[in-house]
Formats: structure tokens, C-alpha cells, sequence
């Protein structure tokens, strides 16, 4: 008789026990490819960093926690983290979704993004995956995004000091 296959054992701790502040993606997701290097339990080239966005900086998402019922939530962007899995199945970490976490990139695609068909041009999303490597090495923010014009912010920042990275200053 064969043996079942061993089960997914998540790249990083639970949700709860992961390092998150709302409204600041693209750090959480820098910090779960972190903690995903210091593991040492996967090859940190499986991993990529996913913007999406668009044109028009309003990309709809389903399943966020921030929506409410069946509506979808219109970001300007949203990061995710893609586990392109040397198994059956990829996995998505997403620290935004009411979805498992991580959770099979099969059903994120048909919950989260739904189908391009069904929206106005507008909405259109656009996707780009920068290797978790070359993300940790490359990405730099000093939040100045998060500011309004009077420089007060938007949303609350992370705790921890601003990412810098050797050679690249953030401009944003």
C-alpha cells in the first residue's frame, strides 16, 4: 500500500505568532522571508514576493480582513508571499485574508482574485514576483508613503525600526 503523502509543514509560525502590521504588506511579507531564511527549512528560492497593482492603483481583493461579507477590498497594492513548493501543490501567505494561512494557491486564486473576466478594465490587476532573496536583499522603505501631506500618518507604523537594506535607500 503507498504511503500518504507527508502533509505541508508551513514556512513560518502560525498567523497569530508572525510579525503583522495592518496597512504595511510589503514589510510584513519582507518579515516572513526573514524569518523564512533564518530556518533554514526551505530553500528561500522557493519564495517570491507578489505585488499586485495596476495603472490606476486599485486592485479588488476578496476574502480580506478588512472587507466586509462577500465585497471585495480595493487596494492601491497588496503583497503576498508565493511558496512555489518542490511538492504537488504552492502555497500563498497572505497575512491580510480571512483564508487559511498559509493557504493552497489554488484556492486563494479563485477566492481572493477571482477572475479578471468578471471586472471593469480598471481593476485589471497586474502582478509582479521578485525572488524572496532578492527581495531581502533589495527592498527598502522609509514609510514616507504612509504620510499625508502634512506628514502625519495614515496608519499607524510598525514597531520596528524602518527596513534599509546594504546600498539601496528607500524613496518611498
Amino acid at each position: 500500500m503507498a504511503r500518504p503523502a507527508a502533509a505541508y509543514e508551513p514556512a513560518v509560525p502560525a498567523r497569530p505568532a508572525c510579525a503583522y502590521t495592518s496597512c504595511y504588506c510589503e514589510e510584513n511579507v519582507w518579515k516572513l522571508c526573514e524569518y523564512i531564511r533564518s530556518q533554514d527549512q526551505y530553500p528561500l528560492e522557493e519564495f517570491y514576493a507578489v505585488f499586485i497593482s495596476n495603472d490606476r492603483r486599485m486592485i479588488p481583493l476578496w476574502k480580506q480582513k478588512s472587507g466586509h461579507g462577500d465585497e471585495p477590498v480595493v487596494w492601491d497594492y497588496h503583497v503576498i508571499l508565493l511558496h512555489v513548493s518542490s511538492r504537488e501543490q504552492n502555497f500563498i501567505y497572505d497575512l491580510d485574508t480571512v483564508l487559511p494561512f498559509p493557504c493552497p494557491f489554488d484556492m486563494y486564486s479563485v477566492e481572493a482574485f477571482r477572475l479578471d473576466e468578471g471586472l471593469r478594465p480598471e481593476f485589471h490587476r497586474k502582478i509582479r514576483m521578485i525572488r524572496a532573496d532578492l527581495y531581502l536583499k533589495t527592498f527598502a522603505s522609509d514609510r514616507s508613503h504612509m504620510k499625508d501631506a502634512n506628514g502625519k500618518w495614515q496608519k499607524p507604523p510598525p514597531s520596528y525600526p524602518c527596513i534599509e537594506t546594504a546600498g539601496f535607500v528607500s524613496h518611498h
